[in-house]
């Protein structure tokens, strides 16, 4: 007799439809160069970023190797939500000066593990 095993996983649309666990970060990039990596501990579903500085940029990315091209830019005081699939995030700033963030995921029951690296079009090309 076959059996069939229901469960989360990656291409599993029901780990996507229930609504996620939060998970909340805050935190400041330290200068325009370093990147700060924020892991989570399962597959996200939608992601929430938050510029809390006054006058200097965020740029938000999925791999450590993405270029500007690739990187999407929050405004000074501004946020973006991007709704998306991934286990780890990249954030850097504008300015000599630290860059604070407020972070806000919405988090599948899929383990981080079952995720698969982000590279190609559009992540590191």
């Amino acid at each position: 007799m076959a059996s069939n095993v229901y469960g989360v996983g990656i291409n599993n649309v029901g780990s996507y439809q229930v609504a996620g666990r939060p998970y909340c970060a805050t935190g400041s990039t330290n200068i325009a160069d370093s990147r700060t990596a924020i892991t989570f501990p399962t597959v996200t579903k939608e992601i929430v970023v938050l510029n809390r500085h006054a006058s200097a940029d965020l740029y938000f990315f999925f791999h450590t190797g993405s270029s500007t091209q690739n990187q999407f830019k929050i405004a000074a005081g501004e946020q973006e939500t991007f709704s998306v699939k991934c286990k780890e995030v990249f954030l850097t700033g504008s300015a000599a000066a630290s860059v604070t963030y407020t972070l806000y995921a919405s988090l599948t029951h899929i383990p981080a593990s079952r995720m698969y690296n982000l590279t190609g079009s559009g992540i590191t090309e």
